[in-house]
Formats: C-alpha cells, structure tokens, sequence
C-alpha cells in the first residue's frame, strides 16, 4: 500500500509552491524526478555516484545522501540501505526526511527503541503527514499506541487549522484526506476501547470544517460504541469492491464454519479496475476464519498473506473492513519476525 517513489523521490511538505522552488533549485532532486519521469529509475544509483560532490551545495549534498540510500533501499538491499542512512544522517542530524528513513531501516532490524528515539524527534510538520502516517503506522505495529496517536495528532490540528477539508485542496497541500485521519485515530481509539476522544473529535470536525458531512463517520462510531456492523454487510453482492469485501468479511466473523465463512469470501469477484489490495482483505478474513474455525490451515494462510502485506493492514483499512483485532494477534507475529530477521 505504501507508494514508496511517490512518498521518497517526488516533493512532498505543505507548502507546495515553496518546495517546488526548492527542487527546481536542487540538481541532484531534479536528475532524480528526471529519470523518473522518464522510467529509469534504476539507473539511479549509478548517475548519482557520477555526480562531482565537491560541486554541490549543502542542499543538494543533503538530497545527494539521502537518495543514496533510497537506491540501495528500491534495490531491496537493506544493509547497505541502513549504512547509507546512517552515513547521511551523520552528515546531516538535522535533516528530519533522513532520520525518518534511517528510523524505517532501524524497524526492519528488530529495533523499535532506535527508531522511535529517530521518531519522536522530528514529527508533522517537520516531516510530510504522509511519514507521520507511516510513522503512525510503524508505532502500531509495535503496539506503542501512545506515540502512534501522537504522531497523528498534529495532522489533526492542521486539518483543523486549514479550516476545509476539500480533496482536491488537501492534496494539493500534501495532506491526507480528512476521513484516512479520523480512520488512524478511531483505529487507535477503539484498541484502547475508549471512544469518549473520538466523538469529541468527530463534533469538532463538524463544526470548524467547512462543508464538511462527517453523517459517515457518526455513522460508523454508533457502530463502534454497540458493536453492531450489520448495517455494512446487509447488502454483500451489491455497492463498490471495497463495500462488497467489507459485508463479506463482516459475514464470515458470525460463520460457525469455515466452509461457510470461505462461502461469502468467495462470492466476492474483483475486476482489473479495482484496488489489488482487496484480494488481500479477504485472504486476511480467511486467515481469521481459520483461527476461530480451524487452526490447523492458518500457518499456511498467514504465511500467504505475510508475503502480500508484510508490513499488515494500515490501521484505517484494518478498521474499516473489521480486522483490526484480528491483526492485533499478527502483529506479534509481526514483532517476533522482524527480531528474528534481525539475529
């Protein structure tokens, strides 16, 4: 799910016009958009190293290292990706965009307690909201539900600051769309079952986001607060890809079999138009069928499933499609896999 060119290679911050200033001033940023615009993003590694460092700027030496690493990192070699970040972020400790990627480096070892120290210092705005998501997303993972709704909350703030919750407008500014916030934030206000957070959340955005119908969200809350999704599954074989996976899902988690669970699975056909990831939902609701009805087919299941999602379900789409807590048992074999990549 994570689009890593697009969150790595491209400009990413709020202030859109400031930074498209920046890359258009910054050589080694614009030679990587370049072969990137023109498919040649394996040659990265290469033009990069051609460069004459002696030549470049504070700025673009910066960007030089940094994307140093992310070539190592594209090519799946993670040791020397981690050693290029670490060099960089020896270079440069006040850049926030590298210390965010040593931090992931940090994660994919096992080591947690590293990357939250590279974490919590540099948060939205100092990085883009889409790494605070990630960042979010990786302290989830690590059970450390503290810090991911820290890593959020400025997010938050800023949707409310900017005072509209347009699409179009938030993208441009770098943004996530007001419903994938609220989405982290009621995943993470529902595995501490308090929900007290999210409905003031939820009264806020109605009155300070212009034109802004949060109908879904308390919709999707009362259901948060009496357990009840009926109202999401009783139209399984009609409405979107995304609503038809969700009824199945829903569906299977009241099957007393597992013949009976698969049945609704199953019966949910995707076309080529929509997102591939769906197919990944529902072999995570098989997955949780399996551990509820027959334990003894999940290993083979999860291992699938690992293999499609390594890093498990953003805690929005977790949320949405009711595997959260489900995912909240994959997420130690989350952890214990990671340390045991790292021995």
């Amino acid at each position: 799910m994570f689009n890593w060119w697009k969150k790595h290679f491209l400009p990413q911050t709020g202030a859109k016009r400031i930074e498209e200033r920046q890359v258009s001033d910054n050589r080694v940023q614009a030679l990587v958009n370049r072969l990137a615009r023109e498919g040649k993003a394996a040659n990265m590694d290469g033009e990069l190293e051609s460069l004459n460092v002696a030549e470049l700027s504070s700025h673009e030496l910066e960007s030089w290292y940094h994307l140093r690493g992310i070539a190592a990192f594209r090519r799946g070699d993670r040791q020397l990706a981690h050693a290029r970040f670490a060099e960089a972020h020896s270079k440069f400790p006040s850049s926030a965009t590298i210390a965010f990627s040593l931090g992931q480096e940090y994660e994919y070892n096992g080591d947690p307690a590293t990357m939250f120290g590279l974490f919590d210092r540099y948060r939205f705005p100092a990085i883009p909201a889409s790494h605070a998501l990630a960042e979010s997303r990786y302290a989830y993972l690590w059970g450390d539900i503290g810090r991911a709704l820290s890593y959020v909350e400025p997010v938050l703030e800023m949707h409310f600051k900017l005072g509209l919750a347009d699409d179009m407008f938030l993208h441009m500014r770098g943004m996530p769309f007001f419903s994938q916030t609220w989405d982290y934030l009621a995943a993470y206000y529902e595995l501490r079952g308090d929900l007290s957070a999210l409905e003031a959340i939820t009264e806020r955005a109605a009155s300070r986001l212009k034109d802004y119908d949060v109908s879904a969200q308390k919709r999707f809350l009362e259901s948060l607060r009496t357990g009840d999704f009926s109202q999401y599954s009783a139209t399984p074989n009609y409405g979107t890809a995304s609503e038809r996976a969700r009824a199945a899902v829903i569906l299977t988690q009241h099957s007393a079999t597992l013949d009976g669970a698969n049945s609704f699975l199953d019966a949910v056909q995707f076309s080529a138009r929509d997102f591939p990831w769906l197919s990944d939902v529902v072999l995570l609701a098989r997955c949780e069928a399996a551990h509820r009805l027959d334990p003894a087919v999940e290993p083979a299941l999860i291992d699938s499933f690992f293999t499609r999602q390594p890093l498990l379900f953003e805690p929005d789409h977790a949320l949405n499609f009711r595997v959260l807590a489900y995912q909240e048992y994959l997420k130690q074999l989350y952890q214990s896999r990671r340390r045991l990549q790292a021995a």
